[in-house]
C-alpha cells in the first residue's frame, strides 16, 4: 500500500467552481427572509411600489445581484475557459449589492440591532462570492 500525499489531496473535496453557486443561492434566499423589520425585502418593495415606486427598485438589488452570480457561476461550471468572464460578471453582481447596501444600511442604522436572518444571509453571500472571486483567480487550471 502507497503512502498518501496529503499535499495533492488537501481541497480536493471542495470544486471552488461550486462556491459561487452556493453564495449566490445564499443570496437569492435572503430576498425572502426577515430583514431588519418583520418584512423581508420583497415584501418591502410590494408595499414601496404601491407609494413610492421610485424608491421600491432598490429592494430588488440583492435578488437581482444573486440571479448575476448565479449565472457567472454557471458559466465557470460549464466551461472552465470563461474564467475571466465569470469574474467579470460576479463583479457587476457584487457591484448591484453593494450599491443597495451603501443605500440600505445607513438609513437603517439604528435598527442593526433587531437584524433578521435574510441580513446575515446576505452578508454572508456577499463573502462567500468575494471568496469565490479570489479562489478563481488563484486557480492553475
Amino acid at each position: 500500500m502507497t503512502p498518501m500525499n496529503y499535499k495533492e489531496k488537501s481541497l480536493n473535496f471542495l470544486d471552488y467552481r461550486l462556491v459561487g453557486l452556493v453564495g449566490s443561492i445564499i443570496l437569492i434566499v435572503s430576498e425572502f427572509l426577515t430583514w431588519l423589520s418583520e418584512f423581508s425585502l420583497f415584501d418591502i418593495y410590494i408595499f414601496y411600489t404601491i407609494t413610492r415606486v421610485e424608491q421600491s427598485f432598490i429592494f430588488l438589488f440583492p435578488l437581482i445581484s444573486g440571479i448575476i452570480c448565479l449565472i457567472a457561476s454557471l458559466l465557470i461550471i460549464s466551461n472552465l475557459e470563461y474564467k475571466i468572464n465569470s469574474v467579470i460578471i460576479t463583479s457587476i453582481g457584487l457591484g448591484f449589492l453593494t450599491l443597495f447596501l451603501v443605500d440600505f444600511i445607513p438609513g437603517e442604522l439604528f435598527y442593526l440591532s433587531k437584524a433578521g436572518i435574510g441580513f446575515y444571509l446576505c452578508i454572508a453571500g456577499f463573502v462567500i462570492l468575494i471568496l469565490h472571486i479570489i479562489l478563481i483567480l488563484i486557480s492553475k487550471e
